[in-house]
């Protein structure tokens, strides 16, 4: 390496404020998003198909960001001194 690498970052148990507040919103979304689509699907067959194919899909996506931030977000750039 050119350089020395950059000391190692400390360990958190739980993410900043911030994040968890965004975490537990995502994750909150994410589970009414999938409550929609399951009952859309339930309750109008196939003529709400293309809607609740949608709306799984917001939850997935939405149940993947809340994880990334509950888990303390995700670094950008893996240069150590940036």
């Amino acid at each position: 390496m050119p350089h020395d690498p950059a000391p190692p970052e400390p360990r958190h148990l739980i993410p900043e404020r911030a994040m968890l507040v965004r975490g537990l919103g995502l994750a909150g979304f994410a589970a009414a998003t999938s409550w929609a689509a399951i009952s859309a699907a339930r309750k109008g067959g196939w003529l709400l198909a293309p809607a609740s194919l949608a709306l799984a899909g917001i939850g997935l996506l939405s149940a993947w960001a809340a994880a990334i931030h509950l888990t303390g977000g995700e670094k950008f750039d893996d240069h150590p001194w940036v």
